[in-house]
């Protein structure tokens, strides 16, 4: 892995803490004990957010969650509860109802299971249960058997999606977390499953996400995509183990076989997808660990963009990338050859016999054929499907590379939601990816000539006080609000602040993030007329600073000025933060204080230039200076800091000359920014009021003594300390 490459995708442009983004209103928190928050359902309808997590289904206000929300507590059985301590389970990470399903059934009802106690229990829940009371209990009797539909233990991964009425569930399906199963259930046909304790279809498998993909306008060729990571069978060796990231397919209209898979997937296909770094030697940068997939439509609904969260398995390679992938790459991987393996002791290579027809994986439906349902297919190709679900193709991202790299750093990215936003010169992606640290990275995804693209960090936000990990995230498009969920609870965040980025066009414009535009006054959220009305520039490709010049705006930029001041021998940083990440910066010095001639600043002399300041271990007399930080992005330059630097001897008489002001007023101006001269003489007339109470106080002191000549020693130092306590405290 290059450092270019590494370099290039760490750069960042505005950090916020959470106490930023609290005091600005931005963001809203629903602190929760969850101990475990699985999933976040919105209902843009309803106007209610659904959260899943331990023994607790919530319902709150998706406008503000701040709002106390309505509890369903559903625990587990108590006799499962025991069943599960005898059986050496922990009492608090495992003995409990973990709800690892919560899907929409329909605009009246959800559908929600949970683990209990390592007894799966699934339940229809009417959302106007909610209302009813503040908080309601579940009991069993009120459940229905979850096998099938979900995982027995809270630590296994699991995917679902509710199509047609059915649940499409990637599950372990036992006791011991051994058998990885893809089902079909709840509908009226029979439930279905993919092939039992056969590592060539699953092995180890950790899912991650269901789809429903449409290929033709007949509904019949409609195809489920699970995403999902195994271990690899085609790849073990000598090193062991080796994990693959995986995307499998099974049509809508599969009802298995007539001798062979009987109930069982007759049309399951699977191969792999690849989210890998070229180096410059040539060999690749793997992140084979899927996280997370988001699937953004477009006008072509059977072909949308797929993105993916993926880390690396490797324990020598801490890191994480975002991939994006066509759909239809995806298909032209199902359309390649077949993997095959003649026995255990072989290796696996191309099938290089005869394919039976219709071709394994194709949809019973009028378009390719004949059949009205699988179990009208002749037994060879059964057969083949049974023995044959991997394709040798692989799916390449786009462009043959990570849209968004992160490696080198103290987190892991773990979840993503992807927002598209339209502008006058088109659409952008913009992606919210979670992290397992707390922190929201808001990036945009830009298009560049010759195809190739280009990742732009806009944001940088802790959104949890403990930096917990994100386990879920979730959009409201409507409400324009990011949910995000882990251990701590719920954090409510606006996808935008559009004044962060100054009070320039030219600021505002350089920025590019697409929720905000330059109005003419300031940088505000666009709105559909004014996005008509100015264009916007927001592609790396384009000028941004061309709405500025056609709206007659000027390109001048507020410089921030600061004072430093610094002892011989001591250690200072001059710091720069550029708020564009693609500004380039470049340090000068004046040569003089009233000299307009300046010199770029360079590493050495006792000073280091870094990626954003200048950084001095040992000041010296000649360090002292007036800097300045220079910003350059598209041909445009600015001013964004001068900072006066005043390096001092202690161990000399400081003799300010008449055109200096005193060293003193340079302490000052840090710390306050009104009129100093103002201040000076209020803490003078602050100095002569405490004087004279302290002779007054003096006198009526020696009063006593004279009175109370015999008072002792401890009445003397209680005159003391009454002194030292009403003496003004002293000024800088």
């Amino acid at each position: 892995l290059s450092n270019k490459s590494i370099s290039l995708s760490l750069s960042l442009s505005l950090s916020l803490s959470l106490s930023d983004l609290v005091r600005s209103g931005r963001l809203f928190s629903l602190p929760l004990s969850a101990g475990d928050l699985h999933s976040l359902l919105p209902d843009e309808d309803g106007r209610r957010l659904y959260i899943s997590m331990k023994d607790y289904l919530l319902s709150t206000s998706l406008d503000d969650i701040t709002h106390p929300p309505r509890k369903i507590h559903w625990p587990a059985n108590p006799d499962r509860i025991q069943d599960c301590l005898m059986a050496g389970k922990d009492p608090q990470l495992e003995c409990a109802n973990f709800l690892r399903v919560l899907e929409a059934y329909n605009q009246t009802h959800l559908y929600a299971c949970g683990t209990g106690a390592f007894n799966p229990r699934c339940a229809f829940i009417p959302v106007q249960f909610f209302l009813t009371a503040e908080e309601q209990t579940l009991v069993y009797e009120q459940t229905e058997t979850g096998k099938g539909k979900c995982p027995y233990d809270p630590h296994q991964r699991t995917a679902t999606a509710i199509i047609d009425g059915e649940l499409y569930a990637g599950i372990t399906s036992d006791f011991m977390s051994r058998d990885s199963a893809f089902f079909r259930s709840l509908g009226e046909r029979h439930v279905i499953r993919t092939e039992q304790y056969d590592p060539t279809w699953l092995q180890e498998a950790e899912f991650v996400h269901v789809a429903m993909m449409k290929e033709s306008d007949n509904e019949e060729d409609d195809k489920v995509y699970m995403f999902f990571t195994e271990r690899a069978q085609e790849a073990e060796g000598p090193a062991g183990k080796v994990l693959y990231s995986r995307v499998a397919r099974v049509c809508k209209n599969d009802i298995g076989g007539q001798r062979s898979l009987v109930n069982k997937w007759s049309t399951f296909q699977k191969a792999r997808i690849v989210c890998s770094v070229p180096g410059p030697d040539g060999i690749q940068t793997h992140f084979d660990q899927l996280q997370d997939i988001f699937i953004q439509y477009g006008k072509d609904q059977k072909n949308p963009l797929i993105y993916g969260v993926f880390t690396t398995s490797s324990d020598v390679l801490n890191g994480s990338a975002v991939c994006v992938y066509r759909m239809q790459d995806i298909i032209r991987a199902f359309k390649g050859n077949f993997f095959h393996r003649e026995g255990p002791q072989y290796k696996w290579a191309e099938f290089t016999g005869k394919v039976p027809f219709p071709r394994p994986g194709t949809c019973p439906s009028s378009t390719y054929g004949t059949f009205r349902s699988t179990r009208e297919y002749p037994d060879d190709v059964i057969f083949f499907s049974r023995t044959h679900p991997l394709l040798q193709d692989v799916v390449l991202p786009l462009h043959g590379r990570p849209l968004l790299i992160r490696v080198g750093v103290s987190y892991k990215l773990t979840r993503l939601v992807v927002d598209r936003v339209e502008a006058v010169d088109g659409q952008y992606d913009v992606l919210f990816i979670g992290t397992d640290s707390g922190l929201v990275l808001k990036s945009l995804y830009l298009y560049q000539d010759r195809g190739q693209h280009q990742e732009v960090t806009l944001e940088q936000l802790q959104v949890f006080k403990h930096k917990s990990p994100i386990t879920a995230l979730t959009l409201s498009k409507k409400k324009q609000w990011l949910f995000a969920g882990s251990a701590e609870g719920v954090s409510q965040l606006a996808l935008f602040q559009c004044d962060l980025y100054g009070q320039a066009c030219a600021e505002c414009c350089m920025a590019r993030d697409p929720y905000c535009t330059w109005d003419g006054h300031a940088c505000s959220p666009y709105m559909p007329v004014a996005r008509r009305r100015n264009t916007r520039q927001v592609g790396d490709d384009r000028n941004p600073l061309n709405q500025c010049v056609r709206q007659g705006a000027g390109l001048q930029v507020h410089t921030e000025e600061r004072a430093i001041l610094v002892a011989v021998g001591n250690s200072t940083y001059l710091e720069c933060l550029p708020k564009s990440q693609h500004a380039a910066v470049t340090w000068f010095k004046q040569t003089g204080e009233n000299s307009l001639e300046q010199h770029q600043v360079k590493s050495g002399d006792q000073l280091v230039v870094i990626d954003r300041g200048i950084l001095i271990p040992r000041a010296e007399l000649n360090h002292g200076g007036i800097y300045h930080c220079q910003l350059q992005e598209h041909g445009f330059s600015w001013t964004a800091v001068t900072i006066r630097l005043s390096v001092w001897n202690p161990a000399q008489r400081f003799t300010p000359d008449s055109t200096s002001q005193p060293w003193y007023q340079d302490v000052m101006t840090l710390i306050h920014h009104g009129n100093l001269e103002q201040y000076c003489k209020e803490l003078g007339k602050r100095r002569h009021i405490s004087k004279g109470s302290k002779e007054a106080e003096q006198k009526r002191d020696r009063k006593k003594g004279d009175r109370h000549k015999h008072g002792g020693k401890g009445r003397k130092n209680r005159s003391k300390m009454d002194n030292l306590v009403s003496r003004s405290p002293r000024s800088a």
